[in-house]
Formats: structure tokens, sequence, C-alpha cells
């Protein structure tokens, strides 16, 4: 049996972290090669997205990278918008099975309910969107500003989906889910995301100075913001908050955001906080507000103590700590919630949508939810993931398969050749310091071809690579360092004792090895053995 046919194909870190399951390292084949249609034909199985995802996404991928073992993660992301913007020429019509008849609606227009929107048309339904706001997109148009996520963008892919034939109706308030299916719809989708602010419950919130974050984005994005003065407290460390701040600074503002614990805590992703700071923002870490008045937020410091229920220290008030930041604007940004009664559906506490996780099926027949109405406030990337398992869950509902899209027939090739230890990845280009203070322009600028290129062929192609992996419990004394050196999870600690008495390592999910060999070299013990299965 020739390689080629032997060429086993596994679910590779990169696409078993993807929410959406996109097949990273097949997409990023065809960038090395050049075929930047054929990378975003790709893309294109898994989302319907592929621009929005190539500007904003926030590549839980990068983190499970394989090349992590030997430099840097692969630039994924960017490379989704090198496939985006150059492969976009002449983009693939989907193949659509045969009209059912069925009809569907879907309640909001953002990432989630646009997805099931695309694939629910693939598989051969009529689909009507529903949007209360006067442009569709949801929180992509008017909770991400343009720097990171022009306007242009989100119009090209809503287009497309458009074209295909979704009917988008916009500037519509649907106050009943239910109301859709005595109007004649099979099924109804709904995914309004979370838009109701939170509160913090201090003195002063409801002054006429504060705004909630997302307000102030969408004001900003619709061009409809008022003056806000000099000088602007943000509160909260979230992406609406660092969000906020970076656009405050952009209309001229002194901006200091202020949030109860370390950067490290802080849930918005890392290059945001950093390009914030770069941009002049000052952020304030372990510090609260506790009252607001006029012109000035008294604020408290906090330390660290113990674990909350979610897993992160809890801040704790430093006694007598107190002081004063004057302000002409402050932006509160402390989080947002579901509301599931708005739609006349049952709701949990905090205001999700109670559904069946399994089918996002709610306790009402033929509706179904998804998206941050059921999760709360997450990621673009989850979202269309959550878009993805509603058409199967609807599809199934009204007699199909519920199968979203077909799998591809490509022949496994061989593993191509990888770029050495050492060949870190470029830069990303940014436009200069001073524009990105003083307008909205995006900051990121796209890789060029050559260097595209070359970075696709950084990626290690896991999918590909078969190793066998085994630790000789008989001799090893658990020093732990393969463990250590190890970032793909490969060895765990044995719960029994060999007959040295250690507790010896075990070599489990051997098919994410990519064969670095660094846990071979580092071990003292020589205990362990890696073998090319490909090659036996």
């Amino acid at each position: 049996m020739g390689a080629q046919e032997s060429r086993k194909k596994s679910t590779a870190p990169c696409q078993e972290a993807c929410p959406a399951g996109i097949d990273v390292p097949r997409y990023v084949r065809h960038i090395r090669e050049g075929h930047f249609d054929q990378a975003l034909a790709v893309i294109r199985e898994r989302i319907p997205f592929p621009f929005v995802c190539g500007y904003a996404c926030v590549h839980p991928c990068e983190t499970k990278c394989a090349r992590i073992q030997y430099d840097q993660a692969v630039a994924i992301r960017m490379l989704k918008r090198v496939a985006a913007e150059r492969g976009d020429g002449k983009p693939p019509i989907p193949i659509k099975r045969t009209r059912t008849g069925r009809k569907i609606a879907v309640i909001g227009s953002g990432p989630c309910g646009l997805t099931a929107a695309y694939y629910l048309n693939i598989q051969g339904h009529n689909v009507t969107v529903y949007e209360a706001l006067p442009l569709a997109g949801g929180m992509l148009r008017y909770g991400i500003p343009e720097y990171r996520l022009p306007e242009d963008i989100v119009d090209r892919e809503i287009d497309r989906i458009a074209a295909g034939g979704v009917e988008v109706v916009t500037d519509v308030q649907v106050s009943s889910a239910e109301s859709l299916l005595v109007k004649g719809f099979d099924a109804v989708f709904v995914a309004t995301g979370a838009w109701k602010p939170a509160k913090m419950g201090i003195p002063g919130e409801d002054l006429d100075q504060i705004v909630d974050g997302l307000t102030f984005l969408t004001m900003v994005n619709e061009g409809n913001l008022q003056v806000i003065g000099r000088k602007v407290v943000v509160v909260g460390g979230g992406n609406t908050a660092v969000d906020a701040a970076r656009a405050a600074v952009r209309l001229g503002a002194e901006v200091v955001q202020i949030y109860r614990r370390t950067r490290v805590e802080m849930p918005a992703g890392s290059e945001e906080i950093s390009e914030a700071i770069e941009e002049g923002v000052h952020v304030e870490y372990l510090t609260a507000p506790v009252k607001i008045e006029k012109d000035q937020v008294t604020c408290i410091r906090m330390q660290l103590g113990d674990a909350d229920t979610s897993g992160r220290r809890a801040p704790v008030p430093v006694a007598g700590s107190e002081y004063a930041l004057g302000f002409d604007t402050l932006i509160m940004a402390v989080g947002q919630s579901a509301d599931a009664a708005s739609l006349c559906l049952e709701g949990r506490k905090n205001g999700t949508v109670r559904v069946d996780q399994r089918n996002l099926a709610t306790p009402k027949r033929g509706i179904f939810a998804g998206g941050d109405a059921v999760s709360g406030p997450s990621t673009i990337i989850e979202a269309i993931a959550q878009g993805r398992l509603a058409c199967a869950s609807i599809d199934r509902f009204l007699g199909g398969g519920g199968i979203v899209e077909p799998l591809s027939d490509e022949m496994n090739p061989e593993p191509p050749e990888t770029r050495p230890p050492g060949a870190v990845r470029p830069d990303i280009r940014k436009i200069s310091l001073k524009k990105r203070r003083t307008t909205f322009d995006a900051v990121e600028q796209v890789y060029p071809k050559k260097e595209a290129i070359a970075e696709a062929a950084r990626c290690m192609s896991c999918d590909l690579r078969d190793f066998d992996v085994t630790v000789n419990e008989l001799i090893c004394k658990d020093c732990g360092y393969c463990r250590e050196v190890c970032s793909l999870g490969i060895f765990k600690q044995s719960e029994q004792f060999n007959p040295s008495g250690y507790k010896p390592a075990v070599a489990e999910n051997t098919d994410k090895c990519i064969g670095c060999l660094r846990c071979l070299y580092i071990c003292p013990d020589f205990a362990i053995t890696i073998q090319d299965r490909i090659e036996v």
C-alpha cells in the first residue's frame, strides 16, 4: 500500500480548538501553494464569514497550535484574512439542495442568526431574517468599531448571504417568536444576542453623563455620538470596555480605564489591551468604582483574595484607599445579558433563553434559540458555531438529515516540508500610531502574498502526521520533564506506582504528537520511544 493511500488524517489541535471546526491545516496548505481561492472554499465549508473572522476573530486555534513546540503559533487568523482577500475574485457558489418549500424565520442578524440562515438556505429551505435595527449585522456592525472591523467588510459578507437567497428584513421588531409560527413559518430561530447592559448597583449609576458600553459603540458606529468631552472614564475589562476606550481616544479624549482585577485576569484579548495602551489608554488595575457624582467617580483600590465561582481570585476592597477621578463622560462596560422575556420565551435567571443544549430547541415546539441569547456574551466564532448547530437541528426537525455541508473528498497528501524551528511569524503591519489615535481606519494591514505563503509554510500539518509515543513505565522516575516541554497534552502522571516506587509518565492522546522529539531529548531516564507509524 502506497504512502498516499495509507496516510491517516486526524483532527489537528487548531481545528479541534475552533468552535466552528474549520479545517485549518487544509486551507493553510492551499495558501502555501498560492491557491487562495481553494483556501477560501475550505474556510467557507464551515463559516460564512471568512472576512469578518480574518479581521476580528479571537483565534482560539492559535493557542493550541503545535508550532508553539518550536517557536510561535502560526498566524492562523491573518492567513484567513489573506485567503478571504486574495481568493474572493470569483467566490464559489455553494451547492444548494432541492427546495423543500419549508419556511424558517430567524430573529436577529448577527453572526449566529446569519450563519443559521446561510446554511439553512443551502439545505433548501426558504429563510427570512428579521432585524430590529436599521441595518443587518448585529454586534458585527454595531458592537465592534471600524478600526477593528470595517463596515464595508460586514456589508460584503451580508450581501453575499442575501445574494444566495436569504431574505433579510430590517427595521422590524418581533415581539413574540411564537407569533411567527402562527404566520405560517415552519420553524423559528431566535438569535437576538445579549444587548441588555449590566448594572453595578452603585450610587449615581443613572446620571446623564453615564452611557453603557454597547450604546456608546453603537452611537460611534452610527456616527450619532454627541460631544463626550475631554476626560473619559471607562469601567470594565472586557472587549467592549477596551473597544470603547480605544474609540474614545480616537474622538480626542484622555481615557482612564478602571478594572477591579489585574491585567492577567482581564477577559479582553491581550492584543487589544496592548494596542489600547499603545494608543494612550491609561489602565488602572485593581480599582473599582463605589460612587458616581456629576463630574467625578469615587474609586477604591482592590486586592485579590481567594478564587470565586469563575475560578479567578476575587477582588477585595482595601479599606481607606478611596480616591476620586474626574470625568466628562463615564462609560459603564461591565457586561451584557440576554432578555428571553422580550420574545415571550422561557428564560433562566440570567435572562438567557432556556434550550436543550444538544439541539438548541426551546420548550415551545418549533422554536429554537442560540448564540449570545442562550450562552450570554461570547465570541464571533462561538456564535457561528451555534448557528451551524441550529441549522442542523432545525433541518432534522423539518425532516432533513441535518447535514450542514458535504465533506471534501480531497485526497490526503503527504505532509509538506515545514520551515525549521526559529522561523518566527512576521509581525502584523499596522497603520501609524498617529492615525490610530485620530482616525477609525483599520489598524491591521494584511500580509503581502510572499509573506503569507512563507507563513503558511510554518504549519506543521499535524493532521497528516502519525506518531506512536510510548513510555517505559518500569524505568520512568517521574521527573515530569516530558509534561513540561509538551504543550500538546500527550503525557500525564500514572495513578499506579512502578516497582521503583514512582508514578511514571503515561503517553495518551499520542495522535497529537508532531514528532518534535523534545520529550525524548529531555528524558534523563531514556524511557520515551517515538516512532513514525507511516514509515513502519
